[in-house]
């Protein structure tokens, strides 16, 4: 199973249509979490739309022509709406993998993009999610731009965090890691934004976290850098990669 996470700032530059082909040649995602993005028929052919319908779940953010979608491969979804944070989070749920000696569990997938003045609204998206009805029965997927650090970092960097509370919280009610850290340890954390006058700056905003009893799948995670990934949008994709083959099951 590949997860990818992607804000393509704004929708993407004017007349730019290559940010989901790019991540769908790149990163071949089971499941994608996308952030300010405008609808999924924006960035495929006529031809391709159609069967990218069905799988593409995606809600524009208020008074804006972007918002946050969700792309499934295979499988049957069912749309979670957060009516408070329509456009910004969106959310589906479906079977999640089968795993061997487990009792198979519904998978609950978000792609959030937190808004102004972040932790608040951090807070409130999470209380939200967690009074999903039977949310205790179902494992998360919880990934986006946060915009708020996601990781811990190394007393030796130049940026620190001193309070962890998201970490703590993904961990303590949801039973969430974060895949990046887990898959690399004793890295300092890699920049997934380019913000501000230095562009050079590690900004850490962009997480994907998956459940922490998944921990024996993880094969490894990444973030895509490069000029061309640079010149569609300030912002890296996240790619995780777990050895979990979901299937078509309802």
């Amino acid at each position: 199973m590949n997860i990818v996470s992607y804000n393509l700032r704004l929708g993407g530059k004017a007349g730019q249509r290559a940010h989901w082909r790019r991540i769908f040649d790149s990163a071949a995602p089971d499941v994608f979490l996308v952030q300010e993005t405008r609808s999924p028929d924006h960035y495929v052919t006529k031809d391709e739309w159609p069967a990218l319908r069905s799988r593409s779940h995606w809600r524009s953010a208020p008074n804006v022509t972007w918002g946050s979608a969700i792309y499934i491969r295979d499988g049957r979804w069912q749309p979670i709406e957060l009516p408070d944070y329509d456009g910004y989070v969106v959310g589906v749920e479906l079977a999640g993998p089968k795993i061997e000696g487990a009792r198979r569990r519904r998978l609950r997938v978000f792609s959030v993009h937190v808004p102004s003045p972040y932790i608040r609204p951090m807070h409130e998206i999470l209380d939200r999610i967690a009074a999903l009805p039977n949310a205790q029965r179902c494992d998360h997927i919880i990934g986006g731009d946060f915009n708020l650090t996601t990781g811990v970092r190394h007393p030796g960097e130049k940026r620190q965090v001193h309070n962890l509370w998201l970490l703590d919280r993904m961990r303590r009610e949801f039973n969430l890691m974060n895949a990046w850290q887990v898959a690399n340890p004793n890295r300092d954390l890699p920049q997934t934004l380019r913000w501000g006058k230095d562009k050079r700056e590690a900004y850490h905003c962009d997480a994907i976290f998956v459940p922490a009893a998944w921990y024996r799948f993880l094969e490894g995670c990444e973030v895509l850098s490069a000029p061309e990934w640079d010149a569609l949008s300030d912002h890296n994709p996240v790619v995780v990669r777990l050895a979990l083959q979901n299937d078509k099951a309802p």
